[in-house]
């Protein structure tokens, strides 16, 4: 008996079972029936398989909602989205690593051998970190720019704590002075007007340098933290205590 002579149901449960996407890849590229099953039932597939696979998936899926809200907000005149929910969250993947890839391009924190030891190159947890204070800035920056939504980004950012307000003022750091908008056709562009309110508001809700604002940067030596950007990496990960 083969594996494509089981019932559809199991077929399906088997991919949304796959460890990981290059897994999922992989079984649907084994016979043409296989490849149509997926085809055919992505998105399910998709959605069981990222909770696992994909360590953001929770800011990720926020993003995406508040993505559908300022759609809806927008109007019913607006013409349906061109994405599907599934073709949207690989769209915003792609454009999250597309700007970790940039981040490490400035920082070039693998010449921190010294602070790093033999393992100096950007690792999968501090990708991670930045693409969720990534993911929770273009959030911010969706509903500050959707008039009906702007109290839900107020309440968004005081809902953040000490460790994630820190890792959204480095992003929006960057993306103030670093980032040269090199993102291909994903339209992220940072000197675009439309994350000024977003960017505007981390600067002036974390009031980083006003007396009495509870939050304080914290002074990492530049032998550690790249264009003092630290809140990403692993090795300076102990000054979160003095937040």
């Amino acid at each position: 008996m083969s594996i494509i002579d089981l019932p559809l149901e199991i077929l399906c449960q088997i991919f949304q079972s796959t460890a990981d996407f290059s897994a999922v890849n992989a079984l649907a590229r084994t016979s043409r029936a296989l490849h149509s099953i997926w085809l055919a039932n992505s998105p399910a597939i998709f959605f069981a398989v990222a909770v696992r696979a994909l360590p953001n998936f929770s800011d990720a899926e926020r993003l995406i909602a508040a993505q559908e809200e300022a759609h809806t907000a927008a109007g019913p005149n607006l013409a349906a989205p061109s994405l599907s929910r599934h073709e949207r969250f690989l769209f915003n993947a792609r454009c999250a690593s597309a700007a970790c890839k940039h981040w490490d391009e400035v920082c070039q924190v693998h010449n921190l051998a010294n602070a790093r030891g033999d393992n100096p190159a950007l690792r999968p947890s501090e990708r991670a970190r930045f693409k969720r204070s990534f993911y929770h800035l273009w959030t911010l920056s969706t509903l500050s720019n959707t008039p009906s939504l702007r109290t839900q980004a107020s309440e968004f950012l005081a809902a953040c704590d000490p460790v994630e307000l820190a890792g959204l003022d480095e992003i929006a750091i960057w993306a103030y002075g670093y980032n040269e908008n090199e993102f291909g056709d994903s339209g992220l562009d940072f000197k675009d007007g439309t994350w000024n309110a977003a960017l505007q508001m981390v600067d002036q809700y974390c009031a980083w340098d006003k007396e009495n604002s509870g939050h304080r940067r914290v002074p990492v030596s530049g032998h550690e933290a790249p264009l003092s950007f630290w809140v990403f990496l692993d090795h300076t990960q102990h000054y979160l205590e003095w937040i």
